[in-house]
């Protein structure tokens, strides 16, 4: 059982908090790990997690789906991202203090142990960027020595994701595959 804490989730038994963790999920916290609500989310529909309310009442998938709508009105299709990529076998933080919705370790890799593989931020198919929106996420991908994604997410919530980079960014990593394969 788990405690809903505004917009995270506190995995307050030892065992269990010290899985979730060796599997990728949150952050340590004493003896407790504080999963964000993509990966509480994650964990409660694959029915490895019960969440509680602060009142102690036990929170059904929809109604927790209701409460993490209520934090934030993208949280499904950033879900259904994080989902792709978590199913993938990435381990998958939040990106908020890069300017991103994601970022992206390596499979096998947390924080800590490997550098960021990928920013992600998720858009419907509908968004339209500005090139100046564009160029600030490739810029700031770029300046934080990381790959950007765009996961477009369509109606039936399937995820499609594209890779940007600066010409002369992916010219000089093709460049570095080829020395890499010789």
């Amino acid at each position: 059982m788990a405690l809903l804490a505004e917009n995270k989730v506190v995995v307050f038994d030892r065992p269990q908090a010290d899985r979730f963790f060796s599997k990728g999920f949150g952050e340590k916290d004493g003896f407790s790990t504080v999963l964000d609500l993509f990966e509480a989310f994650f964990l409660v529909q694959e029915e490895k997690l019960s969440v509680e309310d602060s009142r102690g009442k036990k929170l059904s998938v929809s109604s927790f789906l209701k409460k993490c709508l209520a934090r934030d009105k993208k949280f499904y299709s950033k879900y259904a991202v994080f989902r792709v990529l978590r199913q993938n076998g990435f381990v998958v933080r939040t990106g908020l203090k890069f300017g991103f919705d994601f970022r992206v370790y390596p499979k096998g890799k947390r924080p800590g142990e490997a550098h960021t593989h990928w920013v992600v931020q998720v858009c419907p198919e509908d968004f339209r960027f500005t090139f100046p929106e564009l160029s600030r996420m490739v810029r700031l991908s770029g300046n934080i020595r990381t790959s950007l994604l765009l996961a477009v997410v369509d109606r039936e919530n399937d995820v499609n994701f594209y890779s940007l980079a600066r010409f002369s960014e992916a010219r000089n990593k093709e460049k570095k595959k080829k020395e890499d394969d010789f």
